[in-house]
């Protein structure tokens, strides 16, 4: 049987500003917490190596924001610093159409002294396809809540393991472009209410959201 998500997976919204979305291991006012919508399809990711791991984070998150930016919106660089420096791998998330293909057509570049090595980092294919969903807003006095969730998401998917607590309620959506079509229902509107709807786990982002694994790249 499906669970819901760890604290480690989860995305979740502030309860003092719903117009940001949480991201674990960033700072609620960071700006890259801001909730965006946008199509997955569209969401691009690459490996970059060849830097100094000596130079300073910011040298080199600067550079390959000033190398990448051609390719679409570079919305996240996640550099890991250890104790010897910087990991020999950083990832970089762009926002764009065919923005991770522009990217690694950039590979080899000379980049102030050094040259870019960009590789793919591929989402895998059940993220987006497979998701865990969180909705909020919806008339709680209502007698057949899953049954009206069922139909109000019909359109996104298959739809399963429904788990539900106080004002909230957690399903499973998996099928094509779910994550698009789930995040297309945020603030419609279901027996006169307006919709607060999240992907909790499952879903392709735009940002690294795993800033707290210990795993080196």
């Amino acid at each position: 049987m499906d669970t819901l998500p760890s604290k480690a997976d989860l995305l979740d919204s502030s309860l003092t500003d719903r117009s940001r979305m949480r991201i674990i291991g960033l700072a609620l006012d960071d700006p890259r917490t801001l909730r965006l919508k946008f199509k997955t399809r569209n969401v691009g990711r690459v490996f970059v190596a060849g830097y100094d791991t000596s130079l300073p984070h910011d040298d080199v998150e600067g550079a390959l924001k000033k190398l990448l930016s051609s390719c679409g919106q570079v919305t996240d660089i996640f550099i890991r610093e250890t104790d010897e420096g910087l990991a020999r791998r950083a990832i970089v998330y762009i926002l764009g159409e065919g923005a991770a293909d522009k990217a690694l057509l950039l590979s080899g570049i000379d980049v102030g002294g050094w040259k870019a090595i960009v590789t793919p980092y591929r989402f895998p294919k059940y993220e987006g396809r497979r998701i865990t969903v969180n909705v909020t807003g919806y008339d709680n006095s209502l007698s057949e809540i899953e049954s009206a969730m069922r139909q109000h998401f019909s359109s996104c998917g298959e739809i399963s393991n429904f788990e539900f607590f106080s004002g909230s309620v957690y399903f499973i959506v998996e099928g094509e472009d779910a994550q698009d079509k789930v995040t297309d229902l945020d603030g419609s509107e279901m027996g006169g209410r307006t919709l607060h709807v999240m992907v909790v786990c499952g879903a392709i982002t735009t940002v690294h959201t795993k800033r707290y694994s210990a795993k080196m790249f």
